[in-house]
């Protein structure tokens, strides 16, 4: 897949470049309500549970939403306490695009730690939980009329002189930075 320097400028103005409903609308509600419906999806059919971030991260704008999909058992625990791992999917808010990796969480009172997305997350799946995971979310998402993305597809540096508005990535940037960044 290569963006086109308009899709690449639609994204960075936070503009679809899908011409499929519910990227058509515009409307980030009406995306995020849709995303929602598949997570839910996933839940009943994975017995999962998910830690979805919805919010821009409090400022800014996010052109994605970052998806964590794990079960809180041994089989996902990496140490002792809440250390998880888990199958990230991030969602583009801009198109039908998803991609998939794998992603550690810790929670323990108030401290927290996680994951950032980014290229290198792209398709590094090695847990043998996560990707059976993957195998149990994979048709949930491709029947509901998304496509995937793997690292060959966003590994394209993006034109010189394109700025992407993300504190996620250094230059040189890539397709995927145009398609799954934070503006803070």
């Amino acid at each position: 897949m290569q963006l086109s320097e308009s899709q690449i400028d639609d994204l960075i103005r936070q503009r679809s470049i899908s011409g499929e409903w519910p990227w058509t609308t515009n409307d980030e509600s009406v995306i995020d309500k849709f995303i929602d419906d598949i997570i839910a999806d996933i839940r009943r059919k994975a017995c999962v549970q998910d830690k979805t971030a919805f919010d821009h991260y409090g400022s800014g704008y996010a052109s994605y939403v970052d998806c964590w999909i794990y079960r809180p058992n041994d089989e996902f625990r990496l140490h002792a306490g809440d250390n998880y791992c888990g199958l990230v999917v991030l969602f583009s808010r801009l198109s039908e695009y998803y991609v998939l990796g794998e992603g550690a969480k810790c929670w323990k009172g108030a401290t927290t730690s996680s994951y950032l997305p980014s290229f290198e997350l792209v398709d590094q799946i090695e847990h043998p939980a996560v990707v059976e995971l993957e195998r149990l979310v994979s048709p949930v998402l491709s029947s509901r009329g998304l496509c995937r993305l793997r690292t060959s597809d966003l590994f394209s540096p993006l034109p010189s002189g394109v700025r992407v508005p993300t504190i996620l990535a250094d230059p040189p940037l890539r397709h995927f930075d145009a398609l799954f960044y934070w503006e803070d």
